[in-house]
């Protein structure tokens, strides 16, 4: 253990003098004050750099959100990549515009009614299909980044590419939190693949700090670089794709024109104020956006004017619990894929309606059932039902010396996707993430349907002061518990006043699973348990595996934080 930490800060001495001139990296929950230097928090130090990189070059921070995108894809290949999806919010300073894009993964145009129907209508056991090729969805990974590169990119297409395969070529060291992921699963079960890229001839996974390199991963990259995203895949890319997805038990139903016909979508962001700030996050098929806004109305709705923001006070606590539970039952209920579902957003995040929806929680006693609210739209639609949660997925902000600012959540769904790998990256299992078929005459905002998007927790975030301007910028990974993790990074930091490193490093508290108030174990939420089961809550205290980075302006200044549960690290110029 010793010798991989010491390998890894030789490692990362020597990356920063290749990478970077004057770059200056903070693991974890170090923090850097810039004044008025660019500032990148991101899943791992090198993508960090990578992005500071490119805005060292006169880069935007477009630029060095793909550029970190890329270094994210080998460095964390559990857990995003260029055959995953991707949500970002971009703020575009001179002109003070705010664009969503979604590229999620969608379903193929020949998809069934679930992921566990088969084309004959018979039904598959979901251990079967959860994995492997029929749970692949049509990657949009690099569809958002070039379209987001089209808009707000200065630097050269191929520019943003170099950092990254220099490092899959020359070698990185096994990051914790990957060496970490591969040591809890069976080694037979690894695909050949991986198994030549990150074990040893011993059979074991290599050890935190032991290098590895990605050349298959680099040759594709070089030629995205060269050729573009389109002329790759006209030219193999799509090809290549869909044969590793006819791996598994159950093949995909992708076809290469699926691929072929993929575009990211602009998307209206969806926005709320919180106490003197506004909230903005991404909209449907995400229900992030909504559940995050929701919560925070209803907790400041419910606390009162002279209310006490703090997640060690159980009376507080439970009114931030009760909120969650209300923003699950309506994100369950109404919340899918806008291109087949009229989803009621402005209803659902509208002031009247949520003071009413705080008004009927009790200080004292949980609610025994919550259900969704009556919006001004009635929905059809019955309940989706609950989908799986994990805590894979990666995220990136980062704000260029311009003043523009992204906030971009990236996955491949489950940690390793649907194990399945093609030249050098992960295929996704989103397809994981629809609801399961309903029955017979009934619909769900969330089932499965050609070309449909499957809903996602994922939520990027920028706040704006009273003038407008960007104070914050965020997000995380983390599966279902992402809107918990953010929207207590949120109140921390706007309500309590604190930095990110603070708020990062607060225990967590989750409603993501139904029934149930997730505690993280080991830290001081836990010691909440007897209070909140005293008010009638179902407990359990457990590990929870964020994935959160946060960059706040403080005086001018931005401050950063990545969260220490992971490999997350800042960087920003010195001068």
């Amino acid at each position: 253990m010793h010798i991989g930490k010491s390998l890894w800060s030789l490692r990362v001495g020597i990356a920063c003098s290749l990478l970077l001139s004057g770059c200056a990296v903070a693991p974890g929950l170090a923090e850097r004050d810039t004044t008025t230097a660019p500032l990148a928090a991101t899943a791992n130090p090198f993508a960090s750099r990578a992005a500071l990189e490119m805005i060292e070059r006169g880069g935007s921070a477009a630029d060095a959100a793909v550029a970190a995108q890329m270094v994210l894809g080998l460095v964390e290949p559990q857990s995003s990549g260029l055959g995953g999806g991707t949500l970002a919010l971009y703020w575009q300073a001179d002109t003070r515009q705010l664009t969503s894009l979604d590229g999620l993964a969608v379903a193929p145009a020949h998809a069934t009614a679930g992921l566990t129907v088969d084309v004959d209508g018979s039904v598959l056991a979901a251990d079967v299909v959860r994995r492997g090729g029929r749970s692949v969805g049509v990657p949009g990974t690099l569809a958002l980044w070039s379209q987001l590169h089209r808009q707000h990119g200065k630097l050269p297409w191929q520019a943003l590419f170099e950092p990254a395969i220099a490092l899959a070529e020359q070698g990185v060291p096994m990051p914790r939190y990957l060496h970490e992921v591969l040591a809890a699963v069976d080694p037979a079960s690894v695909p050949a693949p991986m198994r030549a890229l990150y074990f040893g001839a011993d059979g074991k996974v290599l050890p935190e700090g032991a290098t590895f390199r990605n050349p298959a991963y680099a040759a594709t990259l070089r030629t995205i670089a060269a050729k573009g995203p389109v002329a790759w895949l006209e030219g193999g890319g799509a090809r290549d794709i869909v044969a590793a997805a006819q791996g598994g038990a159950k093949p995909s139903l992708m076809t290469e024109g699926d691929v072929l016909a993929y575009r990211a979508e602009a998307r209206a962001p969806v926005c709320g104020p919180f106490l003197r700030y506004r909230v903005c996050g991404t909209g449907p098929a995400s229900f992030g956006g909504i559940a995050v806004v929701q919560m925070l109305q209803i907790v400041e709705a419910s606390a009162g004017p002279s209310a006490r923001y703090d997640f060690d006070d159980p009376a507080f606590v439970h009114r931030y619990v009760e909120a969650g539970r209300m923003a699950q039952a309506d994100r369950f209920r109404y919340v899918g894929d806008p291109a087949f579902v009229d989803v009621p957003v402005e209803a659902l995040v509208d002031a009247t309606y949520l003071k009413d929806r705080a008004a009927s929680i009790d200080p004292q006693n949980a609610l025994k059932e919550i259900r969704a609210g009556v919006v001004a739209r009635p929905s059809a639609l019955r309940s989706s039902d609950f989908t799986e949660q994990a805590d894979a997925t990666s995220q990136m902000a980062i704000v260029d010396a311009a003043g523009n600012a992204l906030s971009a959540t990236t996955t491949i769904n489950l940690n390793f996707g649907s194990w399945l790998m093609v030249d050098g990256f992960v295929l996704n299992d989103a397809l994981t993430n629809f609801s399961a078929a309903p029955p017979a005459g009934q619909t769900r905002a969330n089932q499965m349907a050609p070309g449909k998007r499957p809903v996602t927790s994922m939520t990027p975030t920028i706040v704006f002061d009273e003038r407008g301007t960007p104070m914050l910028v965020g997000g995380s990974a983390g599966g279902g518990q992402i809107v918990d993790y953010v929207t207590m990074s949120l109140i921390e930091m706007l309500a309590a006043g604190q930095t990110p490193a603070e708020a990062l490093a607060h225990g967590h508290v989750s409603t993501a699973v139904v029934g149930t108030v997730q505690l993280e174990q080991g830290t001081t939420a836990a010691l909440l348990a007897p209070a909140l089961q005293a008010q009638g809550h179902h407990v359990i205290v457990t590990k929870m595996k964020s994935g959160l980075a946060f960059l706040k302006r403080v005086a001018g200044a931005w401050i950063g934080a990545a969260d220490p549960r992971r490999d997350g690290a800042v960087a920003s110029t010195t001068h």
